[in-house]
């Protein structure tokens, strides 16, 4: 039930940003959710401190205090919540490091996900470059995501990374990672190992977007010629 609290929370906070974006135009950030009631005077104080920060330097806040509830939820105490926060804030940070100024609000807290999750930011950057183009950010920020979900699986970063970059690198569209995961995590519930699983669709995929050496059907034989009268 808790996990299920928890994703409500995050949906909620998605959900808050969005809404103003379609309304009025206006950045994710600018419609932050409200800091939990439950937080106590002095946690509330550094975590809006943080935010303010985040805010100056142009990071997205409602992921902190989508943080900040999820804490809640889970019946954390305010350090734990604060330090939560903290780590959040300072991945953000590093994920702006990594794929540039014109990341947006989504693809930042897609990338500090990954940062949590053992991406290197040097792989982070070479995955930003990756899907740079024509793939674009909402393309990036689901493969981002399905790249910490693979992680989550028991996949490890160095191989989730490397399989996402190169299907980046391909062209992949943003449908294409969202097929992966759900197949993915079939293929583990038959009984293959996370590893096993990504690699061999990962492979497939490869070869469908058309890599160099992937195999290809044979070409049809040439027509024949009508002979001369």
């Amino acid at each position: 039930m808790s996990g299920i609290l928890v994703r409500r929370a995050r949906h909620v906070a998605l959900a808050l940003g969005i809404a103003a974006c379609a309304a009025g135009g206006l950045p994710a950030q600018a419609a932050e959710p409200g800091l939990p009631a439950r937080l106590g005077a002095a946690a509330r104080a550094q975590i809006t401190a943080m935010m303010d920060s985040a805010r100056a330097a142009g990071l997205p806040t409602a992921p902190l205090a989508a943080k900040a509830a999820e804490g809640v939820l889970k019946g954390a105490d305010d350090a734990r919540i604060v330090d939560a926060v903290r780590s959040l804030a300072s991945a953000l940070g590093q994920a702006r490091a990594a794929l540039g100024p014109v990341a947006d609000a989504s693809l930042l807290d897609a990338g500090a996900s990954a940062l949590r999750a053992g991406v290197t930011p040097a792989a982070l950057h070479s995955l930003g470059e990756a899907g740079a183009a024509p793939a674009g950010a909402p393309t990036l920020a689901t493969a981002l995501v399905t790249l910490v979900d693979f992680v989550a699986k028991g996949v490890p970063p160095a191989l989730a990374s490397q399989s996402i970059e190169q299907l980046l690198r391909l062209g992949a569209p943003e449908s294409r990672f969202v097929t992966l995961r759900s197949e993915v995590e079939a293929d583990i519930r038959d009984g293959q190992t996370p590893e096993a699983a990504v690699t061999t669709r990962v492979r497939t995929n490869v070869q469908q977007l058309g890599a160099p050496g992937a195999p290809h059907p044979p070409s049809p034989p040439p027509a024949a010629q009508p002979s001369g009268s």
